[in-house]
């Protein structure tokens, strides 16, 4: 299948010197995450929530191009495989897709899903639970929206599930967030929306939507169904009970999409920031490490994927490091936190070699 079949044509742009209120207003009048950025016909980068979001602050009045990305390309005749790996070696939720040097047409990993069955067919053979992360980051109905969306930032989402006492009771979306405040100017005076004390309060049950869940023997392609319909990137799994037992991400399912037979390991690490180049230094050291460790026991292609969170406790700074251990037959999932990085990021890949070892 290429890219060509299944990506988006009808394209909607945002002019670089634009105001980033108006691109917030067209991604919500049009329900999507992203804005191609246009400088007349030439394509000059992406605009996303995420990269929003991002920002400690946010005046509306800003110009769209301080927001924008630059991203890799692709053909429109290239394959849809070639596609999935661009993103996930990337970490993009979008890519651009050309015809020569001319910009026509935009592919989204929710298009990638809507065609999931077109594109692989073991579909009806993963299950959620052999992909889902276990160790699941939620937000309280009544938390504050500066904590919940700090959260959000974290995860690198677009949406986090909502809890009451541990029972899933809504999903709270990123763009519901932004709409709601950055552009809600009685709330918010001057156009800014700032990370520190909001002038009022606002809680997580105050924006989120109506609770959706899959569980833990549905089939991953289910899950991309129900994704699809409610517009969402993440499903929260759930018990009869409606406790959360774990969350399936798009990019959990593209992660186990195979799209090349060439040798070696995917690293992913999300949740650091540019400024964080000493820590991502410190997981590929030991990461690489761990690899050439385990490699004689699992085979030399896999994945490895790291979500850090950082957060301050007693006055101090603070780790929580979520991961994946993912081989064509060995799906496992570790987690561990720490005042020290290294030792976090060491004390899970210890565990992990124990793990495998022992198999």
């Amino acid at each position: 299948m290429e890219v060509k079949e299944i990506m988006k044509r009808d394209l909607i742009t945002i002019d670089p010197d634009a105001k980033i209120s108006e691109a917030i207003s067209k991604m919500r009048e049009n329900d999507i995450q992203q804005l191609p950025v246009m400088s007349g016909n030439k394509y000059v980068a992406m605009l996303t929530y995420k990269n929003i979001l991002r920002r400690g602050s946010v005046r509306t009045t800003s110009r769209v191009y301080n927001f924008s990305i630059n991203t890799p390309k692709i053909d429109e005749k290239s394959e849809v495989v070639d596609a999935v790996k661009l993103i996930k070696e990337s970490g993009l939720n979008s890519l651009p897709v050309f015809n020569k040097d001319k910009l026509t047409g935009i592919l989204t990993r929710i298009d990638i899903i809507r065609n999931l069955n077109g594109i692989i067919n073991n579909g009806n053979s993963i299950k959620n639970y052999e992909i889902m992360t276990s160790d699941v980051i939620t937000v309280d109905e009544d938390e504050e929206i500066e904590s919940s969306t700090e959260k959000i930032r974290s995860l690198d989402e677009y949406e986090i599930p909502v809890t009451k006492n541990g029972k899933l009771t809504g999903i709270l979306r990123l763009k519901d967030i932004i709409n709601n405040i950055i552009m809600d100017k009685q709330k918010i005076s001057y156009g800014e929306f700032t990370s520190g004390k909001s002038k009022i309060e606002i809680t997580a049950k105050s924006l989120m939507s109506n609770s959706i869940s899959s569980t833990e023997d549905a089939d991953i392609t289910e899950t991309s169904n129900l994704m699809i319909k409610n517009h969402l990137h993440i499903m929260p799994i759930t018990d009869r009970d409606s406790k959360i037992t774990g969350v399936v991400g798009i990019m959990d399912i593209l992660n186990s999409m195979e799209t090349e037979n060439e040798e070696g390991f995917f690293i992913e690490i999300s949740g650091l920031n540019e400024d964080d180049r000493d820590l991502y230094d410190i997981t590929y050291f030991l990461a690489d490490k761990f690899i050439n460790n385990i490699s004689r026991i699992t085979g030399s292609g896999g994945k490895l994927l790291f979500n850090v969170r950082k957060y301050k406790t007693e006055g101090k700074g603070k780790y929580s490091v979520r991961t994946k251990f993912i081989t064509p037959k060995i799906h496992l999932d570790l987690d561990d936190s720490s005042y020290n990085y290294g030792r976090c990021i060491k004390n899970i890949l210890d565990r992990y070699e124990t793990k495998l070892k022992g198999k």
